[in-house]
């Protein structure tokens, strides 16, 4: 059963436009609230956590900010590919549950912010997209292309079906 595509209420009310970082995996745009980024990085090296979800594959040492590494590729299940010099890591603060805390994000590149009007953001459409719809704010027509909106929180949260019974 396929879920109808989430509506981005926060977003469709007129309210002067919001800034994203855009950022890229593959041939595919996605963006971040630039409000929720800390800082923009090279990638450090990664210390691998034992029985770590895929999508969290370890962590990393920023400044000595100890923090899981979130790979954006292996949650939205695309193949892998190797780090290149445009690779970077986004260090963003995300508030889950009444809590906040950094995250380190692996994207093939990162690109810019743009300031996107909050009327012009539309749902996903919930055929023809390849990413889980949960992990999607909504979607917006960006210079000739499209820009995805990513809902970090819920990209952070484990899949059900791999929490204990």
């Amino acid at each position: 059963m396929t879920q109808a595509p989430a509506a981005a209420p926060d977003l469709a009310t007129a309210a002067p436009p919001v800034d994203f970082l855009t950022v890229s995996l593959g041939q595919d745009v996605f963006a971040l609230a630039v409000e929720a980024v800390h800082e923009v990085l090279d990638p450090p090296p990664v210390t691998t956590v034992p029985n770590a979800p895929a999508f969290a594959p370890g962590l990393v040492n920023v400044r000595g900010n100890i923090m899981p590494l979130i790979d954006l590729r292996r949650r939205f299940a695309m193949p892998a590919v190797a780090d290149t010099e445009s690779s970077r890591v986004i260090v963003s603060r995300v508030e889950t549950g009444g809590e906040g805390f950094f995250v380190a994000i692996k994207a093939d590149a990162v690109h810019e912010v743009v300031s996107l009007d909050r009327a012009a953001v539309e749902p996903v459409p919930e055929n023809g997209t390849r990413w889980p719809l949960r992990f999607l704010r909504g979607v917006v027509r960006h210079g000739g292309g499209f820009v995805v909106l990513l809902d970090l929180e819920t990209v952070l949260q484990p899949d059900p079906a791999s929490l204990p019974n």
